[in-house]
C-alpha cells in the first residue's frame, strides 16, 4: 500500500477519554471518526438508553503517514497509543469504516444497538429482577423491550415473557 494514500488507523485511548482524544486530534488537523451508539441499559428499577462509544477506548484516524506525521498522536491528550501489529501500525480497510457508517441512523448519526443480541434457540440467563438467575432458551422478541423465554419453572417447561434488557447470552 502506498504511503501517500490516506489509511484508517485505530487509536487506543485512555479510559473514558475518547471524546478528549477526538477533540485534541481534530485540533491538530487529523481526520477522525468516533462511532457512537445508543445502548439500552437496565439497573435495578432504572431503565434507559445512553449514548457511548461503539468501541470503548477506540477511535479511528485517517491520515497519509508520508504527508502528516503520526508522531504527535501518541502524545496527544486522551490517547494511550496507536494500535500496532508488531512494529507496523494496524491499518483498517476502508470497508470497515463504511460498514460502521452504513449502520448509523441518518438522522442522529448514532448506531442503534439491539437490546437482545441473541438468536432464537440461544441459551440465556436473566441477570436482574425477580427472575434473576433463571436460565432458559430464547424463543423470540415481543415488541422492542420484551422477549419470550422457554424455562423450566417448578418442574414444568413454561414460556415466560421477560424484559429483554435483563437477558444475557450464555456461552
Amino acid at each position: 500500500m502506498r504511503e501517500s494514500q490516506p489509511s484508517w488507523f485505530a487509536v487506543y485511548t485512555k479510559p473514558r477519554q475518547e471524546q478528549v482524544a477526538l477533540e485534541n486530534l481534530e485540533r491538530q488537523d487529523f481526520r477522525c471518526f468516533l462511532p457512537m451508539a445508543v445502548n439500552p441499559y437496565q439497573r435495578r428499577s432504572e431503565r434507559g438508553r445512553r449514548v457511548e462509544p461503539l468501541f470503548p477506548r477506540y477511535l479511528f484516524l485517517n491520515a497519509a503517514p508520508d504527508q502528516q506525521s503520526l508522531g504527535p498522536v501518541r502524545s496527544t491528550r486522551g490517547v494511550a497509543t496507536l494500535v500496532r501489529f508488531g512494529a507496523e501500525l494496524a491499518r483498517l480497510p476502508e470497508t470497515v469504516i463504511e460498514m460502521i457508517h452504513h449502520r448509523r441512523n441518518p438522522e442522529t448519526g448514532l448506531v442503534e444497538l439491539d437490546p437482545v443480541p441473541v438468536e432464537p434457540g440461544d441459551r440465556v440467563k436473566v441477570f436482574d429482577g425477580p427472575l434473576a438467575g433463571l436460565e432458559g432458551i430464547f424463543r423470540e422478541r415481543k415488541g422492542e423491550t420484551r422477549a419470550l423465554l422457554l424455562a423450566s419453572l417448578l418442574g414444568t417447561e413454561s414460556t415466560l415473557e421477560v424484559d429483554a434488557l435483563l437477558l444475557q447470552k450464555l456461552a
